[in-house]
């Protein structure tokens, strides 16, 4: 018995000192911080141009405002980020988008090129004769000719992309991609537009941004990789619908509320998904299931719907399962809003929630 108990010791100093030296390496990439707006009002656009593919639908559009903004001192070195945006919904459609992908070249105007050829022809004849007892001649003819020609043309310089762009999922969502070139920057705040094709019966909706910056970790890198990963939920309401604009905006106050109870009670959290270091030891060479599922918090923000089983948050803390319970309250009615059929009844789903905080 003690022998185990001293393995079980030493595994777990053991990859408790791989995880600190994990985290340092991880600390010492590039760090990129993200941003972009909580909630979007969706005007009503016109279909110049666009043909609808969905019945009894209408076009709205979006934009977003990404900014970036990179630590300064830092080894790494950020070359490019995508911004990927996609809706929850099979029925809501990209009809088009801006930026487009973008060629730049830092030549202006055309290259004029000069190709040169010389030609030059020689040709030499030399000859003897004679008659015997008489004499001898000879005789000897010269033909040159020299050619020179000059040619002039124009030849388009080479482009670079700075800008990529194009849809995703079926056209449920649309990325871009922004590349550092000489006459751009990354940092900064960039809009990014998109035209939507939603149901005629469309208030509100939720879209996913997840933000990727890649690059070098460090100025003698030879590869390029990913940097920072960053993820966002945007609340989307139609302009002019004030129930709607309510709705976005509490939804956004929620979720943020739900975050700052789970930072504030996060000792607790760990203590009730980790009784022990054993249990921690256990989770980690996985012969133990945490009480609480790991990344819990991002599936309920990030996943769509709200059939998630609360029974496995049973052992959160009161003070956080209230805050969960309200936070898919303004998620389901949010969602309902978006005229798809995908959504639960908010009767059943009340039910279920009552029974969680009484847990």
């Amino acid at each position: 018995m003690r022998t185990l108990r001293n393995v079980f010791r030493f595994s777990f100093i053991f990859l408790s000192i791989l995880s600190l030296n994990w985290s340092t390496c991880a600390s010492s990439f590039g760090q990129v911080a993200f941003d972009v707006n909580p909630f979007v009002a969706a005007r009503q656009s016109d279909s110049l141009g666009l043909m609808s593919q969905l019945p009894n639908s209408r076009f709205v559009d979006v934009q977003l405002d990404v900014s970036a903004l990179f630590t300064p001192g830092d080894s790494a070195v950020v070359t490019e980020y995508t911004v990927r945006i996609v809706s929850r919904h099979d029925d809501v459609q990209v009809a088009d988008f801006s930026p487009r992908t973008e060629m730049q070249s830092d030549i202006f105007g055309p290259l004029q090129v000069n190709s040169n050829q010389d030609r030059v022809r020689e040709a030499a004849i030399r000859g003897i004769g004679g008659y015997p007892g008489v004499g001898s001649a000879q005789g000897y003819a010269y033909y040159h000719d020299n050619a020179h020609e000059t040619v002039h043309y124009a030849k388009k310089p080479a482009m670079e992309m700075v800008n990529a762009a194009g849809t995703l999922e079926r056209k449920r969502g649309v990325y871009f991609k922004v590349r550092q070139s000489s006459q751009t920057t990354l940092e900064g705040a960039r809009p990014f537009r998109i035209v939507f094709e939603v149901p005629n019966t469309w208030r509100a909706d939720l879209l996913d941004v997840t933000i990727e910056a890649a690059g070098l970790e460090h100025e003698n890198a030879k590869r390029a990789r990913i940097l920072s990963t960053q993820q966002f939920v945007v609340a989307l309401y139609q302009e002019f619908d004030e129930h709607a604009a309510h709705v976005a905006s509490n939804y956004v106050r929620q979720q943020e509320s739900l975050k700052q109870f789970v930072k504030t009670h996060a000792k607790s959290i760990e203590q009730r998904t980790f009784p022990t270091p054993f249990h921690k030891l256990g989770a980690k060479l996985d012969i133990y299931e945490p009480s609480i599922p790991k990344q819990w918090l991002e599936s309920l923000v990030y996943q769509e719907g709200v059939s998630y089983n609360l029974s496995k948050l049973a052992s959160l803390p009161v003070d956080v399962r209230v805050a969960v319970m309200n936070y898919l309250d303004q998620k389901h009615l949010i969602e309902s809003m978006s005229g798809t059929q995908q959504n639960m009844a908010l009767a059943s789903r009340n039910a279920s929630m009552q029974e969680f905080v009484r847990r």
